[in-house]
């Protein structure tokens, strides 16, 4: 499996009597996850730019953030048992998810390069086959339901904003989120949009 770094926001979908993994895989169907690889896979070929964020994001470097993201953090590690009690495996959905690099639309800050621009282009071509705005409405319902498992894991992660935090100034994840920055990926915009997804205060983030 593609080892990517990027982590994107999860939105959330469903019905109050829907479990939290029909909730988790009607999300998918949101993301066009085959459309969006394809096109994905198209750029990694037929552009050096994004080519050679690809081949970093394939790195032991990359690698060694991405498990720290994924596994080293106790507080996710409990979410993660309560999701994968109810038949979700977070890390799964997150690796699914993260190989289709596509959700974070880039700054215009970030648009002084041929690399950036490249970027910029391929996640133009991504953002036009998903419906993200979809998702974000369901997620909003979903969230307010009292009763929605994905509105509960919601709000478990919300709740361990420290802690996170604390996991995105790893050494580790921080020597990559710099080199991502170098490349021209809106690494910042990310982390703003997943803040505000998680009503977390953005001044803790630098």
């Amino acid at each position: 499996m593609q080892k990517i770094f990027i982590i994107l926001a999860i939105f959330g979908l469903g019905f109050a009597s829907a479990n939290l993994r029909t909730e988790m895989d009607e999300l998918i169907e949101f993301l066009k996850m085959e459309e969006v690889r394809e096109i994905y896979n198209w750029w990694i070929v037929h552009d050096a730019q994004v080519g050679e964020i690809y081949a970093f994001l394939q790195t032991d470097e990359a690698n060694e953030a991405w498990v720290v993201i994924t596994t080293s953090n106790p507080d996710m590690q409990e979410i993660s048992a309560w999701a994968l009690e109810r038949g979700v495996d977070l890390k799964d959905y997150l690796n699914r998810i993260a190989t289709v690099l596509g959700l974070s639309p880039l700054g215009t800050r970030a648009l002084r390069n041929t690399a950036t621009r490249s970027w910029a282009s391929m996640m133009e071509e991504i953002r036009a086959v998903q419906d993200l705005d979809g998702a974000k409405a369901r997620a909003a319902e979903f969230i307010d339901d009292p009763t929605s498992e994905f509105g509960e894991l919601h709000r478990m992660i919300a709740a361990q904003h420290e802690s996170i935090h604390g996991t995105f100034e790893d050494p580790a994840v921080r020597r990559v989120s710099s080199q991502l920055r170098a490349f021209g990926v809106d690494i910042d915009g990310f982390i703003e949009r997943l803040y505000d997804f998680f009503g977390w205060d953005h001044s803790d983030h630098h």
